[in-house]
């Protein structure tokens, strides 16, 4: 039986362990998660980064009108579309799914199948979480796509009220990839980032701990005192020594005096914080790593052993933020933007064939554009140089040269033909 009266290792080892174990469960927790993207910043980053950046730099319809997409951008901008779909967005990143309620004015219940030829407008978009939505009947027609798909959903509003709603007046977040037997346990929505970055999130806040643990031990003081041992061996010796302790440290205190005994002793050893900053540093490399999010973005810096652009980490980043845009934002997009051109009061009139390509994320910086530019001039001058060696030793002639070069540079060839063909002779004269 281990003694209590120890110096509280197996007491202290014991509170970490079980602190430990409490930080690694509820990764799926919905309170849990909503808990830690409420209170930390760090989380805030990770879910919401990716989400607003695939829509930062927006879209454009191609096949479409200038004027017409402006009219769209409009109704658009009225909905505050852009907003919904960055909170859908990180809901889905950080809950496992979403849905956007699309209000719309066609005559019919929310329980009802959207009536496209009567509709008037949208009035508004709502978001609800996984925890507010549960799939209540499923298409049972055999010979139909939707077979088996969740027909009609309860939802669940900010007030607590429930009420029925039909699947095509919703837009549907489903989640990261996991199990199909997980996802029948959620309601047929999928994984979250934080059980993705739970090892790695917890790693990252203990070396964080333990940092600021060992910045609070970064002078540690050594007290000797003569006769302590036999004194423990009574039964209250242990009182005695504590109430000797605390005296001696009230004097240290408000005196800036030790009191000792002549035999006792007091030593003062500052410890060295040598590695501290190098784990933290490594922990922050691997949650950028496991989140896929630069450490620039996340940290506002970038940890040693990255590259000093991190031009790699961007691009795999945007990569991501892309995957975002292809897989979850555009078949909703497309769908609230096909209904908004069917709807009377918008009087859009976008042509049957159009699609959705989403602006660059990434823009080069005014050196990067000169490099550039620097870089094209130069293959110009060296591809000019070329063609000027071919037309000296004979090679090409004149016509071949502006051949070669009329597409890249637009020349005028509205003079080609007549310099090329010979000259009609008038009339009457012989060959």
């Amino acid at each position: 039986m281990i003694d209590n009266r120890q110096d509280g290792f197996y007491h202290a080892l014991i509170e970490y362990a079980l602190r430990n174990r409490q930080s690694m469960i509820h990764t799926n927790n919905f309170r849990y998660n909503d808990d830690l993207f409420t209170k930390n910043g760090i989380v805030q980053k990770i879910i919401s980064a990716p989400a607003e950046d695939a829509l930062r730099a927006g879209f454009l319809l191609q096949g479409v009108e200038d004027e017409e997409q402006e009219n769209l951008f409009s109704v658009l901008e009225d909905l505050e579309a852009s907003k919904s779909f960055a909170n859908a967005l990180s809901w889905d990143r950080l809950h496992g799914g979403a849905a956007i309620l699309m209000v719309i004015d066609d005559g019919g219940n929310l329980n009802a199948p959207v009536n496209e030829n009567k509709i008037r407008k949208i009035e508004k978009l709502e978001i609800y979480s996984p925890e507010d939505i549960m799939p209540l009947t499923f298409y049972s027609d055999t010979s139909s796509k939707k077979f088996g798909e969740a027909e009609i959903f309860s939802l669940v509003n900010y007030y607590g009220n429930s009420f029925e709603v039909h699947e095509t007046r919703l837009l549907m977040f489903r989640g990261g990839l996991i199990s199909n037997v997980r996802r029948r346990e959620r309601n047929g929505f999928g994984g979250t980032v934080i059980e993705q970055i739970s090892d790695d999130l917890a790693h990252y806040a203990e070396s964080l701990r333990l940092s600021i643990a060992a910045l609070e031990k970064l002078s540690q003081d050594i007290m000797k005192l003569d006769g302590m041992t036999a004194l423990m061996q009574n039964d209250f010796g242990e009182q005695q020594v504590q109430k000797r302790l605390q005296l001696i440290d009230l004097y240290r205190r408000l005196e800036n005096v030790i009191a000792l005994d002549s035999k006792d002793e007091f030593e003062r050893k500052n410890l060295s914080l040598g590695g501290v900053k190098d784990i933290i540093e490594q922990a922050e490399y691997a949650l950028s790593a496991s989140t896929g999010i630069p450490a620039t973005i996340l940290f506002g810096r970038s940890p040693a052993g990255m590259s000093a652009t991190g031009e790699s980490d961007f691009e795999n980043y945007y990569n991501m933020v892309g995957r975002i845009q292809e897989r979850t934002l555009r078949p909703n997009l497309t769908r609230l933007i096909y209904l908004l051109n069917i709807a009377a009061e918008y009087d859009l009139k976008l042509p049957e064939s159009y699609s959705i390509e989403f602006k660059p994320l990434w823009l080069p910086s005014e050196k990067e554009k000169a490099e550039t530019e620097k870089l094209l001039a130069e293959t110009q001058s060296v591809k000019a140089s070329t063609l000027k060696i071919l037309h000296e030793l004979g090679a090409m002639d004149a016509m071949e040269i502006r051949n070669e070069i009329a597409e890249e540079y637009e020349l005028d060839r509205t003079l080609d033909k007549i310099l090329t063909e010979p000259a009609e002779k008038p009339e009457g004269e012989e060959e």
